[in-house]
């Protein structure tokens, strides 16, 4: 289906929704989840791909797991599910009382997880997180974008860790490419007993792509209709007495940081900047 009623009940087209709001059917009323890439867009049902039981074996696992991978490196106090009385919190696993980690399987909002880490910061205690779970896969999708983080060796980056398979999976250099902005990164895995590599590893960051804009892609911008879309064509014809897909002929496309909502075609055209909920970032814009 193309078009959703969002939270607020209003009817709202697929082109035009982003991945931190609640969508359901216009038919049934039933939760529908946005599915969108450089080609398509478009909602569909719900399906439960773990029940609530796996869900908390595989969580418990993971937990188990990174408390072993602790101890490889030589940590100590390791407290599960210490309550934080002040926050009324319980992180998943304190190291030291100084350091916490999440290991978050089951899938939650930008508002609820940036009231969770600047609930930590507001106790100056430093906080990774790690993605299993729902959130376990191969690639990264728009749904990821809000843990990630930033390091000077790895760029940006996010940990997910497959309790099944005892893995650390590394996506590093995470950037966003071309008109649309596609989403690019490296990934490399470490076995959960060979987190000292993880730690360890320098990634070569260096390396620029760019790419001209193709005929498939202006004219899928000239085709897409919308309030804001029509509003940015429209100034930027009187401010330039051409039309957008004219000026954006031949245009090459490197990449960016991947903080921003806007596709990197408005940014190019004038479009004010909108920036992902990111809550690790915070205010901070790192170099790529």
């Amino acid at each position: 289906m193309y078009a959703a009623l969002n939270q607020d009940k209003r009817l709202t087209n697929a082109v035009e929704s982003n991945f931190e709001d609640k969508y359901f059917c216009v038919k049934c009323g039933r939760p529908v989840i946005l599915i969108k890439n450089d080609n398509n867009a478009f909602f569909k049902h719900e399906t439960a791909n773990h029940n609530e039981e796996n869900e908390r074996d595989i969580h418990k696992k993971g937990k188990e797991l990174i408390v072993d991978a602790l101890k490889i490196l030589g940590y100590q106090n390791i407290e599960s599910e210490y309550y934080l009385k002040t926050i009324k919190q319980r992180p998943d696993i304190f190291i030291n009382r100084k350091t916490i980690i999440e290991y978050q399987c089951a899938k939650i909002n930008a508002d609820k997880l940036s009231s969770r880490v600047e609930s930590y910061h507001a106790l100056k205690i430093p906080n990774i997180w790690i993605l299993g779970g729902e959130y376990l896969s191969n690639k990264i999708d728009r749904a990821h974008l809000k843990f990630i983080s930033y390091r000077k060796s790895w760029g940006f980056y996010l940990i997910m860790l497959d309790s099944e398979h005892e893995q650390i999976n590394l996506f590093y250099s995470i950037k966003l490419f071309g008109p649309f902005n596609k989403i690019r990164y490296k990934q490399k895995s470490f076995l959960i007993e060979d987190i000292q590599q993880l730690l360890e590893f320098k990634a070569n960051l260096n390396q620029s792509i760019s790419l001209e804009i193709n005929p498939y892609q202006l004219d899928k911008i000239r085709k897409l209709k919308g309030k804001k879309a029509d509003a940015l064509k429209l100034k930027f014809y009187q401010s330039n007495k051409q039309t957008v897909e004219d000026f954006l002929k031949q245009k090459k496309f490197g990449s960016l940081k991947p903080i921003y909502q806007n596709h990197q075609w408005k940014l190019i055209c004038g479009e004010q900047p909108e920036y992902l909920r990111q809550p690790f970032l915070r205010t901070k814009k790192e170099d790529n």
